[in-house]
């Protein structure tokens, strides 16, 4: 098993111990080398921070600052399909460090597990509910701008599989939003294409090559970005579905090179 599955299951196990004091830990509780400012688990308001800042209860979410040395830039995590919004925070932790960390849970529950959308089979979806999902997680970022919390300017959204998904979807339907996103085992899911100008975007792609399922369509996905104007950077990891240590590298790289935006992000 890789360093980064193993670190994964172990920040999970935490969480899981850790949730039931969130709500109301004023003071920040300290989990891979970030501080929880506020958590809202299960959509429970929490007890505002250090920073002052609650977010709505529209999605469950927990906001993270570096123990210490935070930058400017903020990594939204949206997790892949079984997850939840812990299941990236270590891969975040490791890729940038001085990052902050906004870390939301998608709110559908579908065979038991939480999605960010309806599906119907692995690779068909139910075009109404990521429509409605977008819009709601549209509506969700633009309250955290109206914040204060976020600024787009300086924001990565990272996400897997059907987050990454949803991530897509969102740019699409929402191109004023997301200026910069690392897409991991991602496909195209809307049946039609709005029409967008996503040239001021910057994505990175990951494929597994192993991926049997979704490998075939990561061609079709860079594709559709690029032609709606974004720049792309297209990549594959000799792995399957699963994340991994290549993963970490390959992100890890793109952000710190720049290509992430106009600087660096470490």
């Amino acid at each position: 098993m890789s360093r980064f599955l193993v670190a994964t299951l172990s920040v999970a196990l935490a969480a899981a111990i850790a949730s039931p004091c969130l709500a109301n830990d004023d003071n920040g509780f300290l989990l891979a080398g970030q501080r929880i400012v506020h958590a809202i688990p299960d959509g429970i308001p929490a007890a505002n921070g250090k920073k002052g800042t609650l977010l709505n209860t529209d999605f469950t979410h927990r906001y993270f600052e570096p123990e210490e040395k935070a930058g400017d830039e903020t990594l939204v995590l949206l997790h892949g399909s079984g997850g939840d919004e812990m299941s990236l925070v270590e891969m975040a932790r490791q890729v940038a460090p001085q990052a902050k960390l906004l870390a939301v849970r998608g709110r559908i529950v579908q065979d038991g597990v939480l999605r960010w959308y309806k599906r119907i089979t692995p690779v068909s979806f139910d075009q109404t509910d990521i429509r409605a999902q977008a819009d709601a997680f549209a509506a969700f970022l633009r309250k955290a701008v109206e914040a204060g919390t976020l600024d787009l300017a300086k924001t990565t959204f990272l996400g897997y599989s059907n987050g990454a998904n949803l991530i897509g979807a969102l740019t699409l339907m929402h191109p004023d939003l997301v200026h910069r996103a690392v897409l991991l085992r991602a496909m195209p899911v809307l049946d039609d294409t709005p029409s967008a100008d996503l040239s001021k975007a910057r994505f990175l792609t990951v494929a597994g090559e192993q991926d049997e399922l979704y490998s075939p369509f990561a061609p079709k996905l860079a594709g559709l970005l690029e032609d709606h104007g974004a720049s792309v950077q297209a990549r594959t990891v000799k792995t399957g579905h699963l994340l991994g240590d290549d993963d970490v590298k390959v992100v890890t790289e793109w952000l710190a090179s720049g290509d992430g935006g106009d600087k660096a992000i470490r």
